[in-house]
């Protein structure tokens, strides 16, 4: 049984009981809820018999992301080159971008060759 105490008002209430009442709340933890059973499960069932090593996900995601770097990348110069004030700071801060996301690039495809490196992992 957990207390909050608001004000001059205790509220009483039992986890293992908890029922949603507000179907606005109802919608906002529905996802949550969905994330967390779906890990649950998953975690659950053992390791997997998958093979180690390269990983087509890994690929995927890094492709996503030079994807959407490259379309910042897009906006961003049409913007520097259009903007009036700030011009130079504009471009110079896209430039930075590109520079950090070459490096970005490099480590997810490195990343994404050998997924099970802990050095590349970073633990």
């Amino acid at each position: 049984m957990t207390a909050v105490h608001a004000g001059n008002i205790n509220f009483k209430w039992d986890p293992k009981s908890l029922e949603i009442r507000t179907l606005a709340v109802e919608r906002l933890l529905e996802p949550l809820v969905t994330q967390v059973t779906t890990l649950v499960n998953t975690n659950s069932k053992g390791p997997s018999n998958k093979k180690r090593g390269r990983s087509k996900k890994a690929h995927v995601l890094a492709a996503s992301v030079e994807q959407a770097t490259e379309n910042f990348l897009e906006k961003g110069d049409k913007i520097a080159k259009e903007s009036q004030f700030l011009k130079e700071e504009l471009v110079a801060a896209v430039e930075d971008v590109r520079k950090q996301g070459d490096l970005m690039k490099a480590a997810a495809g490195e990343f994404a060759d050998d997924p099970c490196s802990s050095v590349k992992r970073g633990n």
